[in-house]
């Protein structure tokens, strides 16, 4: 089979999108579809527009999704109003409402294997959490190494962010807490111009959509290696799904698990062309050396977990035990 680039799919997503065609008969619906990031956010594009495409043709052009953006909803603010039923579903990233539920947060301390993460159970669980918040998990689109930090200077001979403040959110403070750095919490709103300053040395932030921030401008240089898997959502208000026929439902699904693979490889060509971009802006790799080097990467994800069982508790632990028993944990 081959995509609308002229690329031959992978064969789970061949599979799937064949599977689907058999919901064409399904009743023709509608979606309103809340996200997290306006248009100009690839991911945007990449993903949920692709999913609405994929959903389509599916579908025969019978069912259709329609995007409307954070000018709606602000993005932390966006699950009540799709689990009460305001929007049918929702695409954005378990960080923004981890306040309410965790379980979505601490995938991005699960390695980015889409097969492994159903086949261990732990995709079933991440459902089964959100379905008590009256909300349907339709998919988990990943991006490996989905994270860095940018920095006005390179590492030096430190090998690690001692005595430098770094902006992060909740999810870095133990990563950069275990390098020697200061954690900062401020607003994306307010990082150019605390990187212009020096009111912080360096931000974090995932490795795609920094350019669009014009950071390259008051940051030369770019930690690597990227670490964490970027963990995005697709989700759906639970009384919307049961009100589903079983076609509907089984073309959604497919076409969900359809959009994890694909969405692998088409975000590391995103997050491998925004680097380029930002190497042509005049920023430069940097990288964390010595043993902080050979933790780096299990340290974001203790960090993470940590933070999801200090708000999740029993629920995350469990989540936790599966996917390390399944080798998926980093």
């Amino acid at each position: 089979m081959i995509s609308k680039n002229n690329k031959p799919l992978k064969a789970p997503v061949a599979v799937a999108l064949a599977l689907g065609s058999f919901a064409t008969s399904a009743m023709a619906e509608d979606f309103r579809m809340l996200a997290s990031w306006d248009s100009s956010y690839p991911i945007v594009p990449q993903v949920a527009d692709v999913f609405a495409e994929m959903v389509s043709e599916a579908s025969g052009g019978d069912s259709t999704i329609a995007l409307t953006g954070p000018e709606a909803v602000p993005p932390f603010e966006q699950l009540q109003p799709v689990s009460a039923g305001v929007f049918d579903m929702l695409f954005t990233s378990g960080a923004y409402h981890s306040n309410e539920i965790a379980v979505g947060m601490v995938m991005d301390a699960v390695q980015a294997d889409p097969a492994a993460r159903r086949s261990s159970g732990a995709w079933d669980m991440v459902d089964a959490a959100y379905q008590e918040m009256g909300l349907k998990l339709i998919a988990l689109p990943t991006l490996p190494n989905g994270y860095n930090i940018l920095l006005r200077d390179p590492i030096g001979d430190s090998c690690d962010f001692s005595g430098l403040k770094i902006r992060g959110s909740a999810t870095y403070t133990s990563l950069i807490q275990s390098l020697g750095g200061q954690p900062v919490v401020l607003p994306p709103a307010e990082i150019y111009s605390a990187l212009e300053k020096g009111v912080v040395d360096g931000a974090a932030w995932p490795v795609i959509g920094a350019i669009d921030y014009g950071w390259y401008e008051v940051a030369d240089y770019f930690l690597r290696p990227a670490f964490g898997t970027a963990t995005y959502m697709v989700l759906m208000n639970l009384d919307k799904w049961t009100s589903l026929e079983e076609a509907e439902q089984a073309l959604l699904l497919e076409q969900g698990e359809a959009l994890e693979v694909r969405a692998i490889d088409t975000l590391a060509g995103v997050a491998e062309a925004e680097q380029t971009a930002l190497e042509e802006k005049g920023m430069q790799p940097t990288q964390i050396c010595g043993d902080a080097a050979d933790t780096m990467e299990h340290d974001w994800s203790e960090g993470v977990w940590a933070l999801g069982v200090e708000k999740g508790g029993e629920t995350i632990e469990s989540l936790k035990a599966t996917v390390t028993e399944a080798g998926i944990n980093f």
